[in-house]
């Protein structure tokens, strides 16, 4: 049989979109030959951009709408612009049984079908306008191309890049921080621009929304680079120090380092060089569609001056906003600004409000919150709390939801634009649900609340690397931002069994077991040390661990392929839970030299095996969360 694909619109992305699909489909039916025609008469599938599909759909969509009429091999997949057609392509080949599991092609599962025989026929739009992720973490280049590759894929329509570039992630994994097995490899600021054009044209491939920038401003008004993310151990300038937040009486850099550095926003120099430091970055990087407008990463540093003193920091924070709008219209540009909730910008402004809601995007990020719980679990007529009083750097962020959710909500009696949450899921809870599967669930049912609480979407602040033991997390993030209405039981099917075969369910049965053994909260310093029932639920952890060891032997031999990989992975973390199992009980029992002696084997044992493991386990990012919370020490 003779496939003919027909595109009707060429640019840089629809060419993508064909040639993608042509590719999956030779996979797909290695019998059929599939071409691409210039005739449209004689093509059996047509690829078509319809910016009328809107009409179809509700005209006030201003995101993505597709439509895909296949009937025996034979048809039209449709998109309202070019990412959508993308998106199309892939919902296409889901609906026949792709499944793209984990980033990187040689982790999806392909199946044979005979196309002459497929039929398909939806018409859909998403549930949510952000659907996105933050990088985070240490990473390759090669890691983030993967990710960017794999997000439409499962629904996807944004990546955030932190920072101006992405330096700071990349020189983790480049020079290997925190694994003294690895050699440092070639590393500079002028290798990670070239990795960052890379990355933008991988974006651009895709016409993903790009997001960039967010923390950083401050330091480019005090005159470094926002390239370098949190450096430290610098010195301000003479010319600047006018610039930086007063603190007892003294004005420097905040812990050595300029992204911490709160600014002096009662002076209008700062004012002015701030937002002009903005306009000129957009002016440069049209192609950046969220410019991401932030304050410094650190609480309790805002200026003491006397002028200061007279506002709090959302006062200041909209002021600063509404002048960069001015100076943006007067520059021509439609860039969309994000602005933040987080920190003290938690506490909602008291008499400013933003003069052109269009612009701007808010963006909620509850950092510290719980994963323990939902915001679906949360009785709203009872349980929200009244904000507290903003008292200037003595603020102590919430782990509630209802707490967090009050600032939310104060926020929104001044702001009803466009929204949506700024998540931590995968960022650094995750490394305390040992089976991946109570954080899916809590991502599944957060995400079906998003309407309630007014937000469309969801931006996930997380590693890329964070398929420890599977993806299912990142997949039900995807899947759920793109149709909030799927059943989690359709979704846990379609992964597992496509990840493990015909034994998925009790793979399922043994992580759930993990999960509901494991804590979220524990791992992240919430709640107390000295913890008997965690003690109790750690040491059962082992012995599931144990027990569970003669069916992944049996099904790493009677498996091959991709399910093959996946049992292999699952005997790798199944060592690794037994050990952080043993450490987390000797913390829960304040035996903190021997959680520290099981800590030090663990570290061997991660480090010697990441080069193996690297792109399903984010070993510097885990250390880092190990002993900034859950009480391991770092000794070298």
């Amino acid at each position: 049989m003779n496939v003919k694909l027909y595109l009707n619109k060429k640019d840089q992305v629809s060419k993508f979109a064909i040639e993608e699909l042509k590719d999956y489909l030779k996979r797909i039916d290695s019998a059929s030959e599939i071409l691409v025609t210039e005739k449209e008469e004689e093509a059996s599938i047509l690829l078509i951009i319809n910016d009328k599909l809107n009409e179809e759909v509700d005209e006030n969509v201003l995101d993505e709408v597709i439509d895909i009429k296949i009937k025996d091999g034979k048809g039209s997949i449709s998109g309202n612009n070019s990412r959508a057609l993308l998106l199309a392509v892939y919902r296409f080949l889901d609906e026949i049984g792709c499944k793209f599991l984990r980033p990187g092609k040689k982790h999806e599962w392909i199946p044979s079908v005979n196309l002459d025989k497929v039929s398909v026929e939806l018409l859909e739009n998403p549930s949510f306008r952000h659907r996105g992720v933050c990088i985070e973490g240490s990473n390759s280049v090669e890691n983030i191309f993967d990710f960017i590759d794999w997000l439409p894929k499962v629904g996807f329509n944004s990546f955030f890049i932190q920072f101006e570039n992405p330096y700071s992630f990349l020189k983790r994994w480049y020079e290997h921080e925190f694994n003294p097995y690895m050699k440092k490899e070639p590393f500079s600021t002028e290798i990670a621009q070239k990795m960052s054009d890379k990355i933008d044209k991988e974006i651009e491939k895709r016409n993903l929304l790009h997001h960039r920038v967010g923390h950083g401003w401050t330091s480019e008004t005090l005159g470094y680079s926002s390239k370098y993310g949190w450096e430290t151990g610098v010195e301000l300038t003479e010319e600047s120090r006018e610039y930086a937040a007063e603190l007892s009486g003294k004005r420097d850099l905040f812990n050595q380092a300029p992204i911490l550095t709160s600014l002096c926003f009662s002076n209008q120099k700062v004012m002015e060089k701030m937002t002009d430091v903005i306009v000129d970055y957009a002016k440069e990087h049209k192609s950046v569609d969220y410019l991401h407008v932030w304050l410094s990463d650190a609480r309790n540093n805002i200026c003491e001056c006397s002028e200061c003193q007279k506002e709090i920091p959302a006062d200041q924070y909209v002021q600063l906003l509404n002048l960069l709008d001015e100076k943006l219209q007067r520059e021509n540009l439609n860039t969309k600004i994000c602005f933040l909730l987080y920190h003290e910008l938690l506490f909602a402004p008291l008499h400013e409000k933003i003069n052109n809601p269009d612009r701007y995007v808010m963006m909620f990020a509850p950092i510290t919150r719980t994963f323990e719980k939902s915001y679906a679990d949360v009785d709203y007529k009872n349980d929200i709390l009244k904000t507290p009083k903003y008292i200037r750097n003595q603020v102590v962020l919430p782990n509630s939801l209802e707490e967090n959710l009050s600032y939310l909500f104060e926020w929104k009696n001044s702001f009803n634009g466009d929204s949506f949450v700024y998540d931590y899921p995968l960022g650094r809870a995750h490394y305390g649900d040992m089976g991946y599967i109570a954080i899916s669930k809590v991502i599944y049912r957060d995400i079906q609340y998003l309407n309630n609480l007014g937000l469309n979407g969801y931006i996930s602040c997380q590693e890329l690397r964070a398929g420890f033991p599977h993806n299912f997390p990142n997949y039900v993030m995807g899947k759920m931002l793109w149709n909030k209405t799927i059943d989690y039981n359709e979704l846990k099917k379609d992964y597992f069994q496509a990840a493990y075969g015909p034994n998925w369910e009790s793979v399922y049965r043994y992580l759930e077991k993990l999960s509901n053994l494991s804590s979220c909260d524990y791992f992240n310093s919430i709640g107390d040390r000295i913890n008997s029932k965690m003690d109790f639920n750690y040491r059962v952890v082992g012995e599931i661990c144990k027990e569970f060891l003669p069916e992944i032997k049996r099904n790493i031999i009677d498996s091959e392929g991709i399910q093959n990989e996946f049992w292999e992975v699952l005997a790798y973390h199944r060592e690794y839970s037994v050990k952080i199992s043993e450490g987390l009980s000797y913390l829960c029992c304040g035996k903190k030299q021997e959680a520290q002696d099981v800590w030090e084997e663990l570290l061997n044992f991660i480090r010697i095996n990441e080069k193996t493991y690297q792109s399903y386990l984010d070993v510097y990012r885990l250390i880092e969360v190990a002993k900034n919370y859950a009480g391991f020490l770092l000794k070298e």
